[in-house]
């Protein structure tokens, strides 16, 4: 079977190139072909279709192969060139296949010719390949690194030393550096002994045991912020640079605080919670026990005495006297009750008035300097947050106290629109707010949480500013009516 051939000859005599036809069908190839002897000849068959292959003669009268070379690889640098000449020297030779022909023979060794082509265009068709295969590679450099460059996550990949070949913008803006800066140092240059000692250990396990390895490691930045990072690790071919590790990092570092302050938060409610019904069981307790043990008594003695009333037919006598005495007993344990449930400071005086009495009877009685002061309060609060505001101040200067070892006491209440500012301070010695904190979850401390509690129940908040040594501020910030009503 013929193969079809598009040939393009750059010749000045006719029978030459028929010659030249003719054995490429002895050949085996189906010709399709034309003969052009000048500049202006060739370039217009170039322009009106593609040819395998071109085959010029050395010489001629108005033309040269090497002006037709120059121009054919101009045209198209793939196309494959072939020169033929009746005499060609050595030099010549070198000549024509430095400026970029592919062969060169004598016109009389054209039985050849076949065999030229058919080299020619299996070296063609593997420089395409090589070409196609190149630009490609060439390609897909562009897309890695235009990718690579925009990734918001920090990549690299190092040698098996352990030393970095490749980084990413992000991950040498990470280090505060560039991607060139980065290149052949270590970890142990860029982080902390223990965090550099992890990565190469992790490192070291992906390339031993060809593995991918996930990990969540803590890393300081080059503002000296610790970053929490989710890890991939990955084993690569080093392309005869031996075995490489690659990895990517995604910054989870809010995240994890969020989860981890989750946790606490739920810890936290569930023991709010807990305490909510320990302190209605204790304050039932304590009403159970007063109803009980003192009205309850109180009232069977009245009967008793009622009775002897019916009995003997006269209201005279001690029976009488001891039951009024009895009805004034149960009187007074009922109030007793009642104003456990709600300061009686408050409905005698308002809560302005209870909280500058509270604070000037406590701190003179603990001979310390108390100060009060107040703004902004032209109406009445709603009585649970005059409730929540008094029982607050309470525990915190109750806790002042106990522990600050403080010579002022400073608390103010400030109403702002919807807003009640309270504040309470002093120039003790301070604590450490995590640790009471932690204290207060573990449950060996209910100071703090009993305050914060008391002012999420009704949809405030509470803040603590304090240091050993250097005092103790707690800020609270209610509504002027509760938002959120829980029991």
């Amino acid at each position: 079977m013929s193969i079809p051939l598009r040939v393009l000859f750059v010749e000045d005599m006719e029978e030459d190139a028929v010659l030249m036809v003719r054995e490429l069908k002895r050949g085996g190839f189906e010709p399709t072909w034309q003969r052009v002897d000048d500049e202006q000849a060739l370039l217009a068959a170039l322009h009106e279709q593609r040819w395998d292959i071109v085959i010029s003669d050395y010489s001629m009268p108005m033309f040269s192969g090497v002006e037709a070379l120059k121009l054919v690889k101009a045209d198209n640098d793939q196309t494959p060139f072939i020169i033929v000449s009746g005499v060609i020297g050595e030099q010549t030779a070198v000549e024509v296949m430095k400026a970029g022909a592919q062969d060169y023979f004598l016109k009389s060794a054209i039985a050849r010719l076949p065999h030229a082509v058919d080299r020619e265009l299996r070296d063609a068709q593997a420089r395409r390949k090589q070409r196609a295969s190149a630009q490609a590679l060439r390609e897909m450099q562009a897309r890695f690194n235009a990718f690579m460059n925009a990734a918001p996550m920090p990549t690299w990949i190092k040698d098996s030393q352990l030393r970095y070949s490749y980084v990413n913008p992000a991950q040498s803006a990470f280090f505060g550096m560039t991607p060139h800066d980065m290149d052949g140092m270590t970890d142990a240059e860029l982080m902390s002994t223990g965090a550099a000692q992890a990565s190469q250990e992790y490192d070291r396990k992906v390339l031993d045991e060809k593995v991918e390895l996930h990990t969540q490691e803590t890393i300081f930045d080059h503002n000296h912020n610790a970053r929490i990072l989710d890890v991939v690790r990955f084993p690569i071919s080093g392309e005869g640079k031996g075995d490489m590790v690659a990895g990517l990092a995604i910054d989870v570092t809010e995240r994890e605080q969020s989860r981890r302050e989750l946790e606490l938060a739920i810890q936290r409610q569930q023991l709010l919670s807990s305490r909510v019904i320990e302190v209605q069981e204790r304050e039932r307790q304590h009403l159970a026990r007063g109803l009980h043990d003192d009205v309850g008594q109180s009232l069977t003695a009245l009967k008793i005495n009622l009775e002897t009333i019916k009995k003997t037919g006269t209201l005279e006598g001690p029976s009488l006297q001891n039951g009024i005495d009895i009805v004034t007993a149960v009187l007074a344990q009922v109030r007793s009750l009642s104003l456990d449930l709600r300061p009686p400071q408050l409905d005698n005086l308002g809560l302005i008035a209870a909280l500058r009495s509270y604070v000037e009877q406590k701190s003179k009685l603990a001979n310390v300097n108390g100060w009060f002061e107040s703004s902004g309060h032209d109406g009445e609060l709603h009585h649970d947050i005059e409730n929540t505001a008094f029982r607050i101040v309470q525990e915190a200067v109750t806790n002042i106290l106990r522990h600050a070892r403080c010579q002022n006491i400073w608390v103010k209440i400030d109403r702002q629109q919807d807003q009640v500012y309270l504040s309470i301070r002093d120039d003790g010695r301070g604590f450490d707010i995590e640790r009471a904190r932690s204290n207060a979850i573990s449950g060996t401390s209910f100071g703090l949480l009993n305050m914060e509690e008391r002012a999420v129940l009704v949809g405030g908040s509470m803040d603590i500013t304090s240091a050993p040594g250097a005092g103790t501020e707690i800020v609270m910030h209610l509504p002027v009516a509760p938002i959120v009503r829980r029991l």
